[in-house]
């Protein structure tokens, strides 16, 4: 499971993996070359590394690699003006595709518990994942239906 999150935020997230049984966790960071913080940028340092956590059970997760090192850190690559941008938080398809490919298997499931944009699920779909995204708001579910998943009839269902 790969799970977003602040960096202040990995001790939380680690503990909540292990109530509910992933008993490890890995960082990994997300390289950016600009940063959301810039109207701050002459006060102090600012961020522009987006962090996340692997959490797994008991063996490592698996690796599909091809044979080359899995670093800790991924270069935070934009989306082209083919992807639209839907929402504040969304994450780059292309790095999606990556870890997809990396972490599943072709024919494996891919769960987005907060789907907003729907980029997660996109991904999943131009990777041969199957995949499940879940949105609480009715505003970015409509816009990820309509704007990023009319693609290849991604199969798409849910409650507007």
């Amino acid at each position: 499971m790969i799970v977003f999150c602040a960096w202040q935020q990995i001790p939380m997230v680690q503990e909540y993996g292990k109530k509910h049984g992933f008993k490890n966790a890995y960082p990994i960071y997300f390289i950016k070359n600009t940063s959301s913080q810039v109207l701050k940028a002459n006060m102090k340092i600012v961020g522009a590394v987006e962090t996340a956590l692997v959490l797994y059970r008991d063996k490592l997760p698996k690796f599909n690699n091809n044979g080359h090192m899995v670093l800790n850190w991924f270069k935070w690559e934009r989306d082209g003006k083919d992807i639209p941008k839907l929402h504040p938080t969304q994450k780059p398809v292309v790095m999606l595709k990556r870890l997809i490919e990396i972490f599943t298997d072709p024919g494996e499931v891919v769960i987005d518990p907060c789907a907003g944009s729907g980029s997660t699920l996109r991904a999943a779909f131009e990777m041969g994942r199957s995949s499940y995204g879940f949105e609480v708001d009715k505003g970015f579910y409509r816009d990820a239906k309509e704007k990023m998943l009319q693609i290849n009839e991604v199969p798409l269902f849910g409650v507007a």
